[in-house]
């Protein structure tokens, strides 16, 4: 697959850099609503959302990941904003991938505070200011 085939909306969870060693894909900042209506015109194979924005504006909706799934493209979601609308919409074709991502799909984790955490901006590559629960819970276990 192409770059330009595999859409990925990632920010603080894993450097940009470090992702492109492992899968060559288009990346993207932290999905906000609209940005997945906004990619689906380039027709991408496969969309990936691991890190999306909560509360400052609007987050990524069900309803735009429901237009990629009925239009062929496969929807994958995994760590924070995408493990929850993965488990949201899992029985609609959406990949749930990863520990988070199964704990909120089996009912055994269900608070969205458990992966929000606070970011900066483009110019700082989105770095986390906070850290969200479910780091915590991993470091003490």
């Amino acid at each position: 697959m192409s770059a330009r085939e595999v859409v990925v909306f990632l920010g603080p969870t894993l450097p940009v850099a470090t992702a492109k060693r492992t899968l060559k894909a288009t990346y993207l900042p932290p999905a906000r609503q609209g940005d997945v209506f906004r990619v689906l015109p380039d027709r991408p194979r496969v969309i990936v959302l691991i890190d999306g924005v909560f509360e400052a504006v609007p987050s990524v909706w069900h309803h735009e990941l429901r237009a990629a799934l009925a239009s062929g493209v496969h929807v994958i979601g995994a760590s924070s904003m995408g493990a929850l609308r993965a488990a949201g919409l899992h029985q609609e074709g959406m990949l749930p991938v990863g520990r988070i991502a199964g704990d909120y799909v089996s009912g055994a984790r269900v608070d969205d505070a458990d992966v929000v955490l606070l970011h900066g901006d483009s110019d700082s590559q989105y770095q986390a200011l906070t850290v969200p629960l479910v780091n915590v819970e991993a470091t003490v276990a």
